[in-house]
């Protein structure tokens, strides 16, 4: 019996260490919850081709509402873009991360954000 509860004490407190040791989680970011996708339609044909390239690397670690949501300046967007280039497993190489950047740039021109 003292076997018993000598286990459910080393048990109990191993789960109170595991959950203190939980990280807390941010609390979501309100722009994935806005517009999801651009209508390039009205682009330049450059846009529209680096339009692909942008959903498909901006949505592989987050929503792509995020940055579509994102009413940053173009020098922001290179700072940004700077930032995700360099995270682990972004898959970005420096021609994507050009073409994204100056469709972004491009977006952000025609937001009212030079």
């Amino acid at each position: 019996m003292r076997r018993l509860a000598l286990g459910a004490c080393v048990a109990a407190g191993a789960l109170r260490l595991a959950l203190a040791a939980e990280p807390e989680k941010p609390p979501p970011d309100l722009r994935d919850f806005g517009a999801d996708k651009i209508d390039v339609s009205d682009y330049p044909a450059a846009q529209q081709g680096r339009y692909p390239t942008f959903m498909a690397k901006c949505s592989k670690c987050h929503p792509a509402a995020r940055a579509i949501n994102a009413r940053l300046s173009s020098q922001e967007w290179k700072r940004y873009m700077k930032k995700m280039i360099r995270r682990p497993n972004s898959g970005i190489n420096e021609e994507q991360a050009q073409d994204i950047y100056e469709f972004l740039k491009y977006y952000a021109s025609r937001q009212g954000q030079s």
